[in-house]
């Protein structure tokens, strides 16, 4: 006897569809009412407690009012995806998608881990370090999305959100 375990999709379309369906994340309407908005205090706020899944703590809220200002003119590249500057990755990266979100898709652990699986076929976690991170989000995921042509990136956000939810689950029974 012989079982085994996969995961098939016959095309990206279907691959998107099953798995954002599968997308649950608290809070989503502080997302869905602010982005692609010129941010204000408070959508600022609602966005980074949409990331953060919670409530901003106190140090956390300093943090954001100190790193992430209501409009960014500088070079975004050279501030937010420098392992040299302040700000923890994801949030840096959260905080350009918040400014440009069709330019600067939405990266985390689970869309790292996701898009690892559908490359290699393997479960692999995002690096520890800022520069792994930016390096996997300039080098590996940028073009990535490149690859699968013109598609929504909210909609393979949560796709690809939910297939690395599920993936960290199931890498304890396979």
């Amino acid at each position: 006897m012989y079982l085994s375990f996969q995961i098939n999709s016959d095309s990206l379309t279907e691959f998107l569809s099953h798995w954002s369906s599968k997308y649950q994340y608290s809070s989503e309407e502080k997302y869905d009412k602010n982005i692609g908005n010129p941010l204000n205090k408070q959508s600022r706020l609602e966005l980074f407690e949409w990331k953060n899944g919670s409530i901003i703590s106190a140090p956390k809220l300093k943090s954001i009012e100190k790193n992430y200002p209501l409009t960014f003119e500088g070079n975004h590249t050279q501030r937010y995806l420098n392992e040299k500057e302040s700000g923890g990755a994801i949030w840096n990266i959260f905080y350009l998608h918040c400014l440009a979100p069709t330019i600067w898709p939405i990266y985390d652990q689970h869309t790292y881990r996701a898009m690892t699986f559908i490359k290699t076929g393997k479960n692999v976690e995002i690096g520890k370090t800022k520069k792994e991170i930016y390096k996997s989000y300039k080098n590996e995921y940028i073009p990535f999305l490149k690859e699968l042509g013109s598609i929504e990136y909210r909609e393979l956000d949560k796709a690809l959100f939910a297939f690395g939810q599920f993936l960290k689950i199931a890498t304890k029974y396979i």
